[in-house]
């Protein structure tokens, strides 16, 4: 996993930014790429580059310079190639050279030779950028289901030019972005926790490519020419798969993924949460890696928990090295974490859990390893989130349409609810987030595209499709501040098109005597190698007291001042009297606070 960022000038100019604000801009991002740093610069174009060495680690240094004279590809690459092998070989046949073993290379050349048809024989996690002079264009493209980030702005004030980079922190460095906040999007953050909506950030202008997305942006001209497009969407699900069938194939898929993903030149560890997911992949990792070392955060407030004893019953089974994280008690206190992340990112945190992730990563790298295994999207692709697909499962036999499931969805599994913002936030910002009707049409978007509103099937889709890409970005960012590459095996084009083939009734659904079967097939597929303990243990959120930390956060005259002009007065007076009794309210606008307050965005939607 590395950094990148860049700036291409339309036109005839030169970027901007000068020598000093480009190192700034690329070293904003050396948490992402502490081993190494690159440039390439041809007086209308810089592309930035900091590395994190794991395949080839001694050699590999971007950017790639593809081709010579007027037939060049400049190329930056983060993430990981999981299919670089078989694709060198493909490639080796069709005349290409390689200098290393590093699967960026192997991206380099792909992108170089076949252009944007090489996405699609990507598999993995990544984010690529390339750039041909001659043609004054670049393209930036993402992984499937958005695991590496990517984000980028038309800056007009200085002569048109465009600028992108993985965080938002160094485009804020950019000395032509305007720091305003997108009122659509931060309505949107404010009941889902995401920071991003469709192609749209908090930040006004600043935009994300979207999962499976590829942004192409020809400069040649006075203005940029953009064309946004997917070159892959999840699956819908054709079922026919059942029973025992059903069992094989998901096992095989599992099997077939984690092998894929332990794909690298350096150590790799377990994150082993107590859940049937991580058990399953640690499980199949120790087969496969000896000595295997595990990892396991400990409850927000230091205390066991349930997850605990699980996750260090399966360490003694498999018999790995086990460490245990108290996030209360690890190098800094949630609080300042949580400072620091914000700072150090440029965007609110999601939910609570990426302070006990950071941590946990934070212990990882201190270890001396670089890769951890996670079993982040198993809930998603399998079916895993008992209250929501009950929820799902009650609206569907309804037949209620596409937008109003999602309305329906959103009043009901929301931080602050579309429908309470207006007691909430203040006149001013009710009347500029159009009743959410952006959220709701994403929403609804994503469960047309599943099927149907009334099969309970589309939800899954839609938790593919826009709630999976927030979870994995928040892990990546988290675990990347610590220089920790996160992989989340469940989270891949093949597996999920895998699963796709299989009948709803063996993946999820109600029982006649009123329990809820979730992963049904994941479940019985290892039944024989996971404890039974395991495999009948339901869903549990990593538990963080984030009612308390919240209020802690809002204690801070600095963020209460900051959300002043989000909420209405008799909202700030509860929230600095007792925010604590009001958590769901208290945790995002903390989070908005103290994001205010670490980078200087006035919370005024105008």
């Amino acid at each position: 996993m590395c950094g990148i960022t860049g700036i291409i000038a339309c036109a005839d100019r030169a970027p901007s930014a000068d020598e000093t604000g480009r190192a700034r801009m690329r070293d904003r991002l050396r948490h992402r790429g502490p081993d190494g740093s690159g440039d390439w610069s041809d007086g209308a174009a810089w592309i930035g580059h900091r590395r994190l060495a794991i395949m080839d680690p001694q050699h590999g240094r971007e950017p790639f310079v593809r081709g010579a004279g007027d037939h060049v590809t400049v190329v930056v690459f983060n993430g990981e190639l999981l299919n670089h092998r078989d694709l060198r070989v493909t490639l080796e046949r069709e005349g290409v050279a390689f200098s290393t073993d590093c699967d960026a290379e192997t991206a380099a050349a792909a992108v170089h030779h076949w252009g944007e048809e090489a996405l699609d024989r990507f598999r993995g996690m990544f984010a690529i950028a390339w750039y041909r002079p001659r043609e004054r264009t670049l393209r930036l493209a993402r992984d499937p289901f958005g695991v590496v980030p990517l984000m980028w702005a038309s800056v007009p004030a200085h002569g048109d030019e465009i600028v992108f980079a993985s965080e938002m922190t160094p485009i804020l460095e950019h000395p032509g972005v305007v720091r305003r906040v997108d009122p659509i999007t931060l309505s949107g953050y404010l009941s889902t926790i995401r920071i991003t909506l469709g192609d749209r950030t908090m930040v006004d202008g600043v935009r994300t490519v979207r999962p499976g997305g590829l942004v192409t942006i020809d400069c040649r001209g006075m203005r940029p020419r953009i064309d946004d497009r997917c070159w892959w969407r999840p699956p819908r699900a054709t079922g026919g798969v059942t029973g025992a069938d059903a069992d094989d194939l998901v096992r095989n898929a599992v099997i077939e993924t984690l092998e894929a993903h332990l794909q690298s030149d350096v150590e790799r560890c377990g994150l082993l949460s107590g859940g049937i997911d991580s058990a399953v992949l640690s499980t199949l990792a120790k087969a496969r890696v000896d000595p295997l070392r595990t990892f396991t955060a400990l409850g927000g407030d230091g205390t066991a928990d349930p997850d605990r004893e699980a996750a260090a019953m399966m360490a003694r089974r498999l018999g790995t090295g086990h460490v245990e994280v108290a996030v209360a008690a690890a190098t800094e206190t949630p609080i300042a974490r949580w400072r620091r992340m914000v700072r150090s990112m440029g965007v609110p945190l999601g939910t609570p859990n990426e302070i006990a992730i950071n941590a946990l990563a934070e212990a990882v790298g201190a270890a001396g390893i670089k890769v951890a295994i996670g079993g982040e999207g198993a809930d998603e692709i399998l079916g895993g989130y008992e209250p929501i697909l009950r929820l799902v499962a009650q609206i569907a036999a309804a037949d209620p349409g596409p937008e109003v499931a999602a309305a329906t969805l959103l009043e009901s599994a929301s931080w602050i609810a579309p429908g309470a913002k207006a007691t909430v936030l203040a006149e001013r910002w009710v009347d500029s987030i159009g009743h959410d009707a952006a959220l709701i049409g994403e929403l609804g978007a994503a469960i047309e595209s599943g099927g149907s509103a009334a099969e309970p099937r589309s939800y899954l889709h839609w938790l593919q499709t826009v709630n999976l890409p927030g979870l994995l970005g928040r892990l990546n960012a988290a675990c990347m501040l610590a220089s920790v590459e996160a992989r989340p095996p469940f989270a891949d084009r093949r597996f999920a098109e895998a699963v796709a083939r299989v009948d709803t009734a063996d993946l999820f659904g109600p029982e006649a005597d009123g329990t809820f079967r979730t992963k049904t097939v994941l479940r019985r597929g290892f039944a024989g190698q996971v404890p039974a303990e395991i495999v009948a243990r339901p869903k549990a959120s990593f538990p963080t007291p984030f009612a308390p930390w919240a209020a802690a956060m809002l204690a801070d005259p600095l963020v209460s001042e900051a959300i002043r002009p989000l909420v209405r007065p008799e909202v700030s007076s509860v929230l600095n009297g007792d925010p604590a009794a009001h958590p769901l309210q208290a945790w995002p606008l903390a989070n908005l606070g103290l994001w205010a307050v670490e980078t200087g965005i006035d919370l005024d939607p105008s």
